[in-house]
This record gives C-alpha cells, sequence and structure tokens, in this order.
C-alpha cells in the first residue's frame, strides 16, 4: 500500500501510524483521477485494534468504514461487547446483517453499482474470519462435528527455539498435550460465511463490469491452530 519496507513507512506492527511523509496507494491513485475507496480494517492510523474512525488522504470519506466506524453504528455498549464474544454466534444467536462482514460487503456493491463507468480502486478490508469468528446460521454450526487431524508440532515443548516464540506460548507452554483434540467450528464457519459475503460483492462486480477489471484476493495471516503451542 505504500511501496515501501516497514522500517521505512514506520509501521512494523498493528496500531502504529504510517509517517506524515508516507503516501497509500490511494493517495498515488487519486492525484492521477482514479476514484479510490477503501472499506474495512485499516490497522494504519496509530489508534487501536478498531482504528479511529477517520478516513485517511486519498480515499473516499462516503465509502470509509473501519472497525470504529462499525462500533459507532452499533451504538449501545452492550451490543459492541456482544460482537467481539465468540459466544454470541452459539445458538442462533447472531444475524447476517450484524457482522462486520456483512456491512463491508454492502458498501462495496453499493460503490461498484454506483461507480462501475469510472476508474475506480475498490479495497474491501473484511476482519472475519479472525477471532471472534461472529457468523450466522447455517455457518455457525456448520463445522460443529469436524474435528481436525492432529499432528506431532502441537506438542512441540519449542525448547530449541528462540525465547520469544516461548514468550508468545504463554500458559500453552505447560499444558498437558498428550490426548489433544483440535476443534474450532467458529473459525472454519466464519471463514465459510465469508467466502458467501466475497461471493455477493463478486456477483454485482460480474454484473456491471468488464472484462478488463481486475481483481485481486489475498490474506493477511492464517491460524495457527495450536501448532507449536
Amino acid at each position: 500500500f505504500t511501496g515501501l519496507y516497514p522500517h521505512s513507512n514506520g509501521v512494523w506492527g498493528n496500531s502504529m501510524a504510517l509517517g506524515d511523509n508516507v503516501k497509500t496507494i490511494g493517495q498515488r491513485l487519486s492525484d492521477q483521477g482514479i476514484h479510490c475507496a477503501y472499506i474495512g480494517k485499516w490497522h494504519l492510523d496509530g489508534g487501536d485494534y478498531f482504528g479511529l474512525g477517520r478516513c485517511p488522504d486519498g480515499w473516499d470519506p462516503e465509502y470509509w468504514y473501519d472497525m470504529r466506524c462499525y462500533l459507532e453504528e452499533l451504538g449501545d455498549p452492550e451490543k459492541r461487547y456482544w460482537s467481539r464474544q465468540s459466544s454470541s454466534a452459539l445458538n442462533g444467536g447472531v444475524k447476517a446483517e450484524d457482522t462486520y462482514a456483512y456491512r463491508c460487503a454492502e458498501r462495496a456493491r453499493d460503490f461498484i453499482e454506483r461507480y462501475q463507468d469510472e476508474d475506480f480502486f475498490l479495497v474491501v478490508s473484511f476482519d472475519e474470519p479472525h477471532g471472534p469468528s461472529l457468523c450466522p446460521e447455517p455457518f455457525a454450526s456448520m463445522y460443529e462435528d469436524y474435528e481436525f487431524p492432529v499432528s506431532d508440532n502441537v506438542r512441540d515443548t519449542l525448547e530449541d527455539k528462540p525465547s520469544y516464540q516461548r514468550v508468545w506460548a504463554g500458559g500453552a507452554l505447560e499444558q498437558d498435550r498428550s490426548d489433544f483434540h483440535l476443534k474450532a467450528p467458529l473459525l472454519l464457519g466464519s471463514n465459510s460465511f465469508m467466502d458467501h459475503e466475497i461471493g455477493r460483492v463478486l456477483e454485482v462486480a460480474d454484473e456491471v463490469l468488464d472484462e478488463e477489471t481486475l481483481m485481486i484476493y489475498t490474506s493477511d495471516h492464517g491460524d495457527a491452530m495450536g501448532a507449536h503451542r
């Protein structure tokens, strides 16, 4: 997004702000007359995990929707707390329209339909399936009976690993994993829910955009699922 290494743009971890002299691709492209919009988690403004709710230069403020915007939209403190608890997804407790993923997808669909005849650069940055992995039915219970095969690395003692890895492991380092079972129904369910929401965005794109439109699908990281503690 900046064309620079972390030691040059100032961001080498979450919640660190970009340097004031650093331009993002949004600024570079909008300077060339390309309409740029960013919908989703940002992590580049120096705020906490959710962001500051302020649109940076180069992006359309009407469509800006970081996680702070989502929390503000939820309003009720209890609803905000609900949105960060995995238990909220149990027993059919989540409606699709209450999730961050759904609301990001809706904004993306609206942008594509509205600006289909312009040159644009649209980023849709979902937080899901990152924990708490909220998702509605049928996704929330879709994988409740599935158990991952467990490999030997879940019992890695980290004795031959750098000390920082043992620090990251924390209390998991002392766990007895001789009979370790691995189930992650909400993570997998949320992943399938994400496939569905991305599909809703692509559905509109396929209907109104021409064949020369470039779509890039990527991810920032996977999940260790108990491997190496």
